[in-house]
């Protein structure tokens, strides 16, 4: 499955992150955001000085509640890549700072506390040395927290994808509860980064992130992308 017949009836996924591998052997790796309301919408994505790239406000006067929309989305650990949808991006580098693993930090982390819907935190780690990834979900189970981690080998023109929500979009917004999906992955920068723009929804996007190998671009709707 490609990813525009994935997202093609979906009107909400939410946020949504991408890993995987071209058919050339190059890494993938993206982070779309949508959003709903005027606070959410509020976001473009930016590199800061030590190439981190961040949510920052495209307009600080407008700015509501920064805690959960306002956060680091990816960080390089030696040989590591980190994405995340929210601040446990931050909580992942130190766990591997002091020595431990990925899921060490994914056991510490819980969904968002922005009820009633409950976004679930989602999480990718690459591996830059042999092109592995792992991705974790966590999310709302009743009156518990569940947590998986799904673990993948270097498969050349695939990759997989998870989002925060299912597909809909109605005022309370269903978790994502599937496992991963399989898709096949274009060989290019521009092919990945405009199949994955323009299968979002029109109305709800909001800024994407696509890196495939030592290439990278970021599309922002603020901005007029």
């Amino acid at each position: 499955m490609t990813i525009a017949e994935y997202l093609e009836n979906r009107k909400y996924p939410g946020r949504l992150i991408i890993a995987g591998n071209t058919e050339d052997g190059k890494s993938v790796l993206c982070y779309a955001i949508m959003g709903r309301s005027e606070n959410s919408r509020n976001r473009i994505f930016k590199f800061d000085d030590e190439g981190t790239l961040r949510t920052v406000p495209y307009d600080e006067s407008k700015v509501e509640d920064p805690s959960l929309i306002i956060y680091n989305c990816m960080r390089q650990f030696e040989d590591r890549v980190i994405l995340t949808n929210g601040s446990q991006t931050d909580l992942i580098y130190d766990e591997l700072e002091k020595g431990g693993t990925f899921e060490d930090a994914v056991i510490r982390m819980s969904y968002e506390p922005d009820g009633p819907n409950w976004t679930s935190r989602i999480s990718a780690l690459f591996n830059e040395s042999d092109s592995s990834y792992k991705l974790a979900i966590v999310r709302k189970e009743g009156d518990s927290t569940g947590r998986v981690v799904y673990t993948y080998p270097r498969q050349d023109g695939f990759g997989h994808c998870i989002h925060t929500y299912l597909e809909s979009d109605a005022d309370l917004l269903p978790p994502f509860t599937k496992d991963p999906e399989r898709l096949t992955l274009p060989s290019t920068l521009e092919e990945v980064a405009n199949q994955l723009w323009d299968a979002l929804d029109e109305d709800n996007r909001i800024s994407l992130f696509v890196q495939v190998g030592d290439e990278m671009t970021i599309f922002n709707k603020n901005n007029g992308d």
